[in-house]
Parts: structure tokens; C-alpha cells; sequence
């Protein structure tokens, strides 16, 4: 009997219901699994065990018979294979692999530890293999202090890094799964875990349990780090095929599992570590002091403080000039170097195709002073199965805009810090973000998750949580950066895959941004060098055209793309929950969002440019879930709403659609439904809505505008909602009327939307504007409709 089997024996019986399986976890939407490993019985071709090694500890290794001691610098002799059996005492200075040779590091019970100032891979730097992944400890720690002028005179690849330009080979234990979501809530004061995966984590092993909070900031979150006790994989039944997690210390908070959502856990811990040492730590660190006066979500916002936590400065993997690059079960922490560019975690650097069987998965980032993992100029790239967590600055990062056909999928990304001050403005413009000492990328005052500047990649499966936004989808009219004289426009480029990605506790500093957001112009100055960034609404730089012909290629990027070749971005079965903003937000049109779930959030969708299809959408504006907020924070301040029609230039059609629990609970709005649960009430409570939400609604602004085409919708359905329609007259209270709320035009192709069971046209109704057609008595809601 092991450990696990007899302290269950002990316990009291437990029944631990409801338990959400994988196959209950949405309604809707079909989230993708990672494919299980082959489960490796027994080490084969470890490359430690080959024979002709020479022993890094034999003076016969080294010229002259001196064995590296702390403080020196090492070059590898030429056309020789080096195994590290035990530790290195000390540290290093700088380390070199000539393009001949090979330093490999090999398994020892007790582990094995290498220190360094840096080390230079022009040969091979091999832990494990494949089939030999290593069981034992092996940490590579990377030390040196910052200098004052790291960002304006970046030091050399090798300090404080891995600088690989032959081949790198780090191959850890592999965890499976490296991250899965709750199976049931988690009460303060416990101290387990029900998830919905198998896993097969070890005792000491850290976890991060992620929040289910509406806010996840550097000032207030609910993310927790825990170490496990033991793990049971017994006592499960039929319908539950998840393991059990006991760990040394009990929850602070809760974390909620429901029908609708889950909370994610991810695994942090791995055999293989690379590091930065203590001395990586901020010499400025951010008192969290600081406030912004924004009233949104119920008062000012406690805020990070100005140009603080600066100097972090983590070592570094950089692959380049032509490096390979194969990482796995590897644990990176105190790495990234705030500010610096090119200087990330891991960053796969300007490799074209000739990296496309590389990867970096399976493994973790977290305690990160900038980014999680870089791909720049970099092609058919893997970065799968990972785990991001306590990250400044972007975390998955697509560099300069011309980086296409990798796969992104089935990582985590959790409790992201952005830099300078979040982005916010007012209507729909934010103030411009400018290149600086203390901001090397200005896009980083929208730090999130995933940061996609080319949408032809595949983005599968990934789960964001926190970050200014969760999926951050940039405009860039032209590349930027090393890639800044490439004849593209990334942002006319196609979509490949954006299929099953998760986003929740984000949205909060804005009420734009979103759980995936397609907004923001990042772009070159006038000066040709430095970098502007408009989080909010840009026309001239931020619209997105993606078009089947590359206009750029026949000579005029601008051109406009003939409606013949011109195509959507499609985003297929995604979730966004407990996001005060909206789940989803695009400034550009021709999207298609198919199979879309949305829970606990302010908006479901703002759909801001013409040519949006939404089809298979459920949107429950409240679950009955109590909310965790911020001191101050109010959920009523959360509108809790579905879609809003625009007025100008907008041509939408949503079809085969579900909204539940939406729309303020009132007798004014009692017309389609009385039950005294319906929609959501502003009783300041914890699930509370605000008093303006609204299934539908609209907007008007001037009559200077046209209705360009007509809006449908087909096969809508009500679930216990209440008020449906609402008109926002964005002209002010003393303003004169426009009577521009004639302009809406909607077409209710099966009645379904107006509840009449036939065709019907829809619109927002003003007594001013004359009547301008027959108006149905059954009109309710600030909503004509004539039939």
C-alpha cells in the first residue's frame, strides 16, 4: 500500500459531488484536449550513458590538466563530448561549447548544479533526450547584476544567457498534464484539489491554483502557490477520472468550478531548472501604493506605481544565427530582463524556417521579469503544453508582426504586469504609448497573456486569465522592428486556427479591453526607429483587412482588396467568463465567431466594425455565482449585458443564439417575462447587474450617418431574461434630438428576436422621428418593429 492509498484509509469518507467532468465543462463549445503522452517505461539512448564521454572532473579532460574552478572562465576542448556527473562548486565565469564539441549533464540522485556568468552554444548542450528524460535535479543558474544602461547598451548575448547558435537539448521529466482546470470548488480552508485530468505530480511539487476573481492585478489577486502533499489517483469513480491534489498548507480563497467555468491549476515544478540567481531580483521594487482615478466598477482604482520594478534582471535563452532549439520539461523562473529588448526566457531569434522541428513545451515560466517565450522572425515553431505564470510584459509573444504557421496551443498564461500605465481613455480613444528607456515596447501597457501581431498561426486551446486583456490580437499596417523593411501587412493577413482558448479575470482596467480583444496599432514613427502604440480605436492604423491576395506582393500594400478575395478572421469555440468588460471586442470587422460562450461579464460581444457572423452563442450574463472584487468595487458597476447594435456602418447577423439570466430585473420590463428570478437586479449584492443591462441594445449618435445595411438575426432564444431592448442616446441630456435612432434597421428573419413567431423588421423607435413606419402594438422596450 503507498502513502496516498493508506492516509485515505485514514480519512474520513469524503463524497465529493458535484464533480465536473471534462465532458460537462461547457455547454456549448467544444474545448480540445492535448493528446496523452506515450508513457515511457524505462530510459533508452540517454546520452549520459554513451560511451567515449570524457569526465568534466578528470584533469585529463582539460589542456594543461586544470579542472575549472569558480571564477574562471571554460572553453570546451575542440571535438570533445564533456559530461557533468556532479556539481560544479562555485561559480563560473563565462563558458563556451566550441562548434565541435558537447557538454552533456547527467542524471546523480542528489542532482546536479551549475553556476554561471554565461554560457555559449556553438556545439551541443545536451540534458536527456527524448526517450531519456531526465528524473533528477539538474539547475543552471545564471548570475550577474544589472547595468545602469541595460536597455540603451544591451550587453551580449552570453551575459547572464545561454546564447545557443548550435543545438540546445534540455529534456525534463515530463508531468502530464502540465495544467488542467477544477473539477469542483475549492473552500477556503481546504486543502485539496478535485481536477478533471489525471496528473501525476509529485510531493513538493509547486502548484499555482489560479483565480476565479472578477480582478487579477499586480494590487489585488487571488491566485495561490501551494506545494503538494501527495497526489490520489484511486479513489475515483466511473464517471470521475480526475485525481485528487492534498497539499501542505490550506486555501486563502475560493475558486469556483461550475457548469459554465472552471478555474485553472498548473504545475510550476520541473526536474530541469534554468534560473536567474537572487541578485535578479528589482533593486526599485513597486511599493503597490498607488492609485488611478477611474470610477469603473464602483471607484478609483488601486494601481501599480509609475516606473517602478524596472530593473529586474533574469538570465536569458536566446536560439539564433541559425541554433536549434528542444525544450522540454523545463522549468524557467527568474529569468527575462525588464526592458531589455530580445532578452526573454526563451526566445527563438530571427530563424526563418530552419528551426520548424524545434519546440519549447511541457514546461514552466513563472516569477518572469519579461515575457515567457518569444517568437520572433521565427517559423513552424511548437510552443505547446506550457505553463506561464507571475509574468511582466507580454507572456506568448509574437515579436515583430511577420511571424507565421506556428502552433500556440494548449498553454496557460496566468497573472501578467504590465508596464508604464494600463492603457484607458475615454469614449473609445486611449492617450498614445511611446518608445522609451522605461518602456522598450510601448504595446506592454496592455501586457496580457497572448500577444498575437499575425493571425495566421494556430492558437488552440490556450487558457489566459488576468493581463490587461487575455488574448491581445494588435493591428500592425507594416512589421516592425528587425523586420521593419518586409513588403507585408500582417494585418491583412488569414487567420489559420483560433479555436478552443479560454479567458477570464481580465478586462478590468478598461472597459474596452476583453477576453479577446482585436484592438490596438502598434507602429514605427516618423523617425523610423521608435514605437507608438494606441491601445483604443485607430483608424488609420488599426483597421484589420484580411484578404486571400497579397496585395503588398503585386506592389501596393494599400490597395484596396477586391470583395471577391476578400475573407474573415474566425475565431471557433471560445469561452470568456468573469470579465467586467466585454468577453469579446474587434474595432475591425469580417469576423466570424462560431461557438461562443460567455459567463459573468459585462458585455458579451462589441462587434464596433461591419461584417461580424456570431453564430452558436450562449451568453449568461449572471450564473448565480457570487463575484470576488476589490474593495470598492461594486458588481453593479458590471452592466451584465448581450450585444449592442451600433449605429454606423454595421452589418451583423447572429444566429442560433442563447441569452440567460440578462437584463434588469423591473416591472418596467415585465412584458416578456414576470418570474421573480428573471435577468439580474442593481441590489448591490454579489451577482448583482447594473441597471441598464439589457439583452439588446442600441446606440445613436448623429443622423449624419446612413444605414448602410440591414442587421439579422435567426433562431434566438430568451432563458429567463429580463428587459430584452434598450436604447443608449449617446447625444447627452441637453443635447438636441437627432433622430438618428430611425436609422437602426434589424431584421428578425424568424421572429424569434421580437417573440412575434414571424418575420419581422426591428428598430430603435423615437416618437420624433415621426412614426416613420407602422408600429406593432405588441412594440416594447424602446423597440418599434413592423411586420
Amino acid at each position: 500500500m503507498n502513502d496516498s492509498q493508506n492516509y485515505c484509509g485514514k480519512m474520513k469518507k469524503k463524497y465529493f459531488k458535484p464533480w465536473v467532468t471534462f465532458s460537462q465543462s461547457s455547454e456549448r463549445v467544444v474545448i480540445p484536449q492535448p493528446e496523452a503522452p506515450t508513457p515511457i517505461s524505462s530510459q533508452s539512448n540517454c546520452p549520459h550513458l554513451e560511451q567515449g564521454l570524457s569526465d568534466w572532473h578528470s584533469t585529463d579532460t582539460w589542456p594543461g590538466g586544470v579542472i575549472p574552478h569558480a571564477g574562471s572562465n571554460v572553453t570546451l576542448p575542440a571535438n570533445t563530448r564533456v559530461i557533468l556527473t556532479k556539481n560544479q562548486n562555485g561559480i563560473l565565469g563565462y563558458v563556451s561549447i566550441p562548434s565541435t564539441s558537447e557538454l552533456i549533464i547527467g542524471e546523480r540522485k542528489k542532482g546536479i548544479r551549475l553556476k554561471a556568468l554565461g554560457i555559449s552554444v556553438e556545439g551541443k548542450l545536451t540534458a536527456g533526450s527524448t526517450t531519456c528524460p531526465i528524473e533528477t535535479k539538474i539547475r543552471i543558474t545564471l548570475l550577474g547584476t544589472r547595468p545602469s544602461d541595460a536597455v540603451t547598451n544591451r550587453p551580449d548575448e552570453i551575459v547572464k544567457g545561454i546564447s545557443v547558435t548550435g543545438t540546445l537539448n534540455l529534456h525534463g521529466e515530463q508531468f502530464y498534464r502540465t495544467w488542467t482546470r477544477l473539477a469542483n470548488t475549492i473552500h477556503a480552508g481546504d486543502n485539496y484539489a478535485l481536477l478533471q485530468d489525471k496528473v501525476n505530480w509529485k510531493p513538493g511539487h509547486k502548484v499555482v491554483v489560479v483565480t476565479t476573481a472578477v480582478s487579477d492585478t499586480t494590487v489585488w489577486h487571488e491566485n495561490e502557490v501551494l506545494k503538494v502533499e501527495f497526489v490520489d489517483n484511486f479513489r475515483y469513480n466511473k464517471q470521475n477520472k480526475g485525481s485528487i491534489v492534498y497539499f501542505k498548507s490550506s486555501f486563502q480563497h475560493d475558486h469556483l468550478a461550475n457548469r459554465g467555468y472552471q478555474g485553472e491549476v498548473g504545475l510550476l515544478s520541473r526536474t530541469i531548472t534554468v534560473s536567474g540567481g537572487k541578485d535578479s531580483e528589482p533593486t526599485d521594487p513597486d511599493p503597490l501604493t498607488c492609485t488611478q482615478a477611474r470610477w469603473m466598477w464602483g471607484g478609483p482604482q488601486k494601481a501599480p506605481c509609475q516606473d517602478k520594478g524596472l530593473t529586474g534582471y533574469g538570465g536569458h535563452i536566446i536560439i539564433h544565427d541559425g541554433g536549434k532549439g528542444y525544450v522540454e520539461g523545463v522549468e524557467l523562473f527568474r529569468m527575462g530582463q525588464t526592458n531589455v529588448l530580445g532578452r526573454y526566457p526563451i526566445h527563438f531569434h530571427i530563424l526563418g524556417n530552419g528551426c520548424d522541428d524545434c519546440y519549447f513545451r511541457h514546461s514552466s515560466v513563472h516569477h518572469s521579469f519579461y515575457r515567457c517565450v518569444s517568437i520572433h522572425g521565427t517559423h513552424n515553431l511548437t510552443v505547446t503544453e506550457n505553463v506561464g505564470y507571475d509574468v511582466t510584459g507580454y507572456c506568448y509573444y509574437l515579436e515583430d508582426g511577420v511571424e507565421e504557421d506556428n502552433t500556440i496551443s494548449f498553454n496557460l498564461g496566468a497573472f501578467i504586469h504590465h508596464l508604464g500605465e494600463a492603457a484607458y481613455g475615454g469614449g473609445q480613444v486611449t492617450a498614445l504609448a511611446y518608445q522609451s528607456v522605461n518602456l522598450t515596447l510601448p504595446a506592454d501597457v496592455t501586457a496580457s497573456p497572448f500577444y498575437i501581431t499575425n493571425v495566421h498561426n494556430r492558437i488552440i486551446g490556450n487558457a489566459a486569465s488576468g493581463g490587461w486583456s487575455g488574448f491581445a490580437f494588435p493591428s500592425l499596417k507594416k512589421p516592425i522592428g528587425a523586420h521593419t523593411g518586409v513588403n507585408m501587412r500582417p494585418s491583412s493577413r488569414v487567420s489559420l486556427e483560433i479555436d478552443g482558448n479560454t479567458a477570464h479575470s481580465t478586462g478590468w482596467w478598461w472597459y474596452h479591453a476583453a477576453g479577446f480583444y482585436f484592438g490596438g496599432a502598434l507602429y514605427t514613427a516618423d523617425d523610423g526607429q521608435s514605437l507608438i502604440y494606441n491601445a483604443g480605436r485607430d483608424s488609420a492604423n488599426g483597421s484589420r483587412s484580411p484578404c486571400l491576395l497579397d496585395q503588398c506582393a503585386k506592389g501596393n500594400c494599400d490597395a484596396y482588396c477586391p470583395r471577391q478575395h476578400q475573407a474573415w478572421v474566425r475565431m471557433t469555440n471560445s469561452k470568456a467568463f468573469l470579465i467586467p468588460s466585454g468577453g469579446t471586442n474587434s474595432w475591425s470587422g469580417r469576423m466570424e465567431v462560431v461557438g461562443y460562450e460567455v459567463h459573468d461579464a459585462g458585455l458579451a460581444l462589441e462587434a464596433l466594425e461591419a461584417g461580424f457572423w456570431i453564430d452558436d452563442m450562449l451568453v449568461v450574463c449572471r450564473t448565480g455565482a457570487n463575484f470576488s472584487l476589490p474593495e470598492g468595487s461594486r458588481a453593479s458597476g458590471i452592466k451584465g449585458s448581450g450585444f449592442f447594435w451600433y449605429d454606423t456602418g454595421q452589418e451583423h447577423i447572429i444566429t442560433n443564439s442563447l441569452f440567460r439570466n440578462c437584463g434588469y430585473r423591473s416591472d418596467e420590463f415585465n412584458q416578456y417575462d414576470e418570474s421573480p428570478d428573471r435577468g439580474c437586479s442593481n441590489t448591490d449584492n454579489l451577482m448583482s447587474c447594473h441597471q441598464d443591462s439589457t439583452v439588446f441594445g442600441f446606440l445613436t449618435h448623429s443622423n449624419q450617418f446612413n444605414p448602410e445595411g440591414m442587421q439579422g438575426t435567426k433562431n434566438i432564444t430568451f432563458d429567463n431574461c429580463g428587459r430584452r431592448y434598450r436604447l443608449h442616446d449617446w447625444r447627452g441630456i441637453n443635447a438636441n434630438s437627432t433622430v438618428s435612432g430611425r436609422l437602426q434597421n434589424w431584421l428578425d428573419v424568424d421572429g424569434s428576436a421580437s417573440g412575434l413567431g414571424e418575420p419581422v423588421i426591428m428598430g430603435s423607435g423615437q416618437s420624433e422621428a415621426g412614426l416613420w413606419w407602422h408600429v406593432e402594438n405588441d412594440g416594447k422596450n424602446d423597440v418599434t418593429m413592423a411586420t
